[in-house]
């Protein structure tokens, strides 16, 4: 998992590494890391990368190039990118205990809620709420946009896969939050308990 702050917003992502190949932010899960699947259905998140002391050169799959500043802890990654970096720590139980969760995430003018009941008989159900207002300089009033859904959901270590009765699936790498608090991080998200 990678963190980095701007200004007083924590942005999240994923670095999921397998021999010369990293993928951020997969698609698809990692246990396990679905890689043919994320070169087909994710390649610009898929990259070949080589480590060149405390840089990486990097090529992503659709043709950007990158040479990010990398550090070392004990031979595990610790930062990346002006990211810190950290090994996550997988779910240790196979279902939530009937625990309601929320989370705001917010750039500029756009705006997302979303709250999830995660039952331990693996039923879930979810609430989002977007919304997008004008910046001032345009008078513009708000939209917003509301969705009710519901499934069952699955955990199995760092995977989350959230199947909806409409069929479609979502599937979240997430770990427990671990500064002690009853929180999770889904996908690029933390969620706090109610």
């Amino acid at each position: 998992m990678r963190t980095m702050f701007w200004g007083s917003t924590l942005e999240i992502s994923w670095l999921c590494f397998s021999g010369d190949k990293v993928v951020r932010n997969p698609k698809f899960g990692v246990n396990p890391l679905q890689l043919d699947r994320e070169m087909k259905d994710n390649a610009k998140n898929v990259a070949t990368f080589k480590r060149n002391g405390g840089k990486m050169n990097i090529k992503w799959g659709d043709g950007r190039e990158q040479n990010v500043n990398v550090e070392y802890k004990n031979g595990v990654l610790s930062a990346f990118d002006g990211g810190l970096c950290s090994v996550a720590k997988p779910f240790g139980i196979k279902a939530f205990q009937d625990r309601t969760y929320s989370g705001l995430a917010s750039y500029g003018n756009v705006t997302r809620s979303v709250t999830l009941f995660l039952g331990k008989d693996g039923r879930f159900s979810e609430k989002r709420l977007g919304a997008v207002s004008g910046d001032g300089n345009v008078t513009t009033g708000v939209a917003s946009a509301s969705s009710a859904n519901a499934g069952t959901y699955t955990i199995n270590g760092n995977t989350v896969v959230f199947k909806y009765g409409d069929g479609r699936e979502w599937r979240a790498v997430g770990q427990p939050y671990d500064l002690g608090k009853e929180e999770v991080i889904l996908g690029d998200q933390l969620f706090k308990q109610q």
